[in-house]
């Protein structure tokens, strides 16, 4: 979420994003527990498991779990209870532009790979883990908005909102 505000992760469900054919990891998430596909977007699922002490807990159990660079991303939610489901990529919103040498040296600081920079706002880049196993998102987050140049940091997110009222 741009918006600053604080993104609670689940300890229980998990976004997974199985490649088109890898039959073998969807078998492997199911023993964990209930899989369900995101109709909206191709090869993201719903993974839920048993709750841990910890959502990094949880994550670290069922990444060990599935083995191999397979990307688990923890739902988020917001302070309205409303569910964020991350896609992977991290949008970084730095003080200054950075040249190609500075984005690169920080990427790999970071071990990140840069997908994109933003056409409109030249401080800001999208990246991804280099390896999504290797990182629980949250904590990826939280230690790239804490790095010197960076104004703020946040997970990219497929939102599902419901209508309320009339």
């Amino acid at each position: 979420m741009s918006n600053g505000e604080t993104l609670r992760p689940s300890s229980e469900e998990f976004v997974l994003l199985i490649p088109a054919g890898d039959e073998a990891t969807l078998a492997r998430a199911r023993r964990l527990g209930p899989v369900e596909r995101m109709p909206a977007q191709r090869g993201y699922c719903l993974l839920r498991v048993p709750q841990q002490a910890t959502p990094a807990a949880s994550w670290a159990a069922a990444t060990q779990t599935l083995g191999g660079n397979v990307a688990l991303f923890p739902v988020l939610y917001d302070r309205d209870g409303a569910s964020h489901y991350p896609t992977g990529e991290v949008t970084v919103r730095f003080d200054a532009a950075p040249d190609d040498a500075s984005l690169a040296r920080f990427c790999e600081a970071h071990r990140l790979k840069l997908l994109r920079r933003n056409a409109f706002v030249a401080q800001q880049v999208v990246c991804t883990p280099a390896s999504a196993a290797a990182v629980f998102l949250p904590d990826l987050v939280a230690r790239i908005a804490e790095a010197p140049g960076v104004v703020r940091a946040w997970a990219n997110t497929l939102s599902a909102y419901r209508r309320t009222g009339k």
